[in-house]
């Protein structure tokens, strides 16, 4: 089985000039438990994601990358825009996710430093 678990959708890959793993992962873990943010977890982040997670395992977890693996992704954002996207694994699979999103025009952030963290627990069927 394919398993993606979230917090709400969670990366040491670095894309772009911004905050190093450990600082964004402090303030992900700042904004976990606050409830505008679940707001903008339940309203914005999940309708926003949860149609583009086949096509992005399709893309990033198939052929020889299909093993039992965990990973976290932060995405974090600077003045209300998306900054950067940081791992905690150095994997093709996490490069090639933190590399898809990147690429999305991700909604605006509940407020201008936030940062969210994405887990990944991964594992053929």
């Amino acid at each position: 089985m394919l398993i993606a678990a979230t917090s709400s959708l969670f990366l040491m890959f670095q894309s772009g000039a911004g905050l190093a793993y450990t600082e964004a992962l402090a303030r992900a873990d700042r904004y976990k438990d606050d409830p505008t943010a679940q707001v903008w977890r339940d309203d914005k982040m999940d309708p926003f994601l949860k149609p583009k997670t086949t096509a992005l395992l399709d893309r990033c977890y198939s052929g020889e990358h299909r093993r039992r693996m965990s990973f976290s992704l932060i995405v974090s954002f600077e003045k209300g825009r998306f900054d950067r996207v940081d791992s905690n694994d150095d994997s093709a699979v996490a490069a090639c996710i933190a590399d898809v999103f990147s690429e999305y025009r991700w909604p605006s952030p509940p407020y201008d430093d936030f940062a969210e963290k994405f887990n990944f627990e991964l594992a053929p069927d």
